[in-house]
């Protein structure tokens, strides 16, 4: 069963972040409207619908998991959630089971029991790439910078590349930022071919360290040669960095385009938005996420929270409100996206009461 070995960088990473799919030389995508199956996928389904075969369920729910971090392609993450339902426990004890159980544990910010779910896999192999990988990312999410670079060190003996830009990016989120950004850059100059899942993982980290280190036009030039490879979570990142360069027209032209052939998930709908409003646009885009977003109030739906925040923090101000889902969002994800998201609405609703700041 050949898997994308590096589809859990792309996860998000809170979503906040996260994150996307490109495929391998077996697993080929091709991104037309509306939501369309490789070959592949096909072929699979079909096998399965008339004979179930845990097997094919297990390489379908890895297909749709790792394509649901493209954007617009966030209804496949259910699906892949129908497929790993569909194994029989009898092949639970498959190792591939429990490392697609953890991703998409994690993608739905359940970071303990993801952890729990990777277990059985070191207990079988300790330095297994993509559970140590995934291990790490986990911990940087929640702030455990020594558990992270613990789970770095299982890679000591496997992948001495993998280690190094593992220890680097934890070193970054420990404080490192200017140093980890320079030793990281000369080890990514002196790479050669590097696969397209790794390039997608170290870029985002190069862009986070970039921005950390103040030079968001660095970072966003990270990034902007690789959105069409790209998962939401760096597209997420882009998106950001570009408004906050002002540069909306550029988020505009190339967000409205993907949201009309596939709909965007509010997460990058929130920052559509936002150039909308900055460039006094008209194409309904605010109007269509505060439906969406009065339907998350109604619903009582506290999953993915940076949304809301980011939402009554720059489109429909409100910084009580702002401060509230950045509170919550913040309960379990605390990356520098989330601590940055913090800061801001609470400044924001300092602002609005009027009391100077410290």
């Amino acid at each position: 069963m050949k898997h994308v070995i590096f589809l859990l960088f792309f996860a998000g990473s809170t979503v906040t972040h996260a994150d996307s799919f490109q495929p391998s030389a077996q697993q080929t995508i091709t991104l037309t409207a509306p939501l369309p199956l490789t070959a592949q996928m096909q072929q699979l389904t079909a096998r399965t619908m008339a004979q179930p075969n845990d097997n094919d369920a297990l390489n379908l729910a890895a297909l749709y998991l790792a394509g649901s971090r493209q954007p617009g392609f966030d209804a496949w993450f259910h699906q892949a959630q129908y497929w790993l339902s569909q194994v029989t426990e009898a092949n639970h004890n498959n190792i591939e089971y429990p490392l697609l159980q953890a991703d998409i544990l994690q993608q739905q910010h359940q970071f303990a029991a993801a952890l729990a779910s990777l277990e059985p896999v070191f207990s079988r192999q300790p330095g297994h790439l993509t559970a140590s990988l995934m291990a790490a990312r986990i911990y940087l999410a929640t702030a455990q910078h020594q558990s992270a670079q613990q789970a770095c060190n299982r890679l000591w003996q496997r992948d001495l590349f993998l280690f190094s830009v593992c220890s680097y990016e934890v070193a970054g989120r420990s404080g490192q930022w200017q140093q980890s950004y320079q030793a990281l850059q000369l080890l990514y100059q002196r790479q050669q071919n590097i696969p397209t899942q790794i390039d997608l993982w170290l870029r985002g980290i190069l862009a986070e360290q970039a921005e950390q280190s103040g030079d968001i036009k660095a970072a966003t030039a990270w990034l902007t040669p690789v959105l069409a490879k790209a998962p939401t979570s760096l597209w997420l990142k882009w998106a950001d960095l570009s408004l906050a360069l002002n540069q909306h027209h550029q988020v505009y032209q190339r967000l409205l385009p993907k949201h009309q052939q596939f709909g965007l998930a509010d997460s990058l709908l929130v920052r559509l938005a936002v150039a909308e409003q900055q460039l006094a646009a008209d194409t309904g885009i605010s109007a269509e996420l505060a439906e969406r977003m009065q339907l998350r109030l109604i619903r009582g739906d506290t999953d993915h929270a940076a949304d809301l925040a980011h939402y009554f923090l720059r489109v429909a101000p409100d910084p009580q409100a702002a401060l509230h889902w950045a509170e919550l969002n913040y309960q379990s994800a605390k990356e520098p996206d989330d601590i940055a998201l913090l800061r801001q609405s609470k400044r924001a609703l300092t602002y609005q009461q009027g009391i100077p700041n410290e």
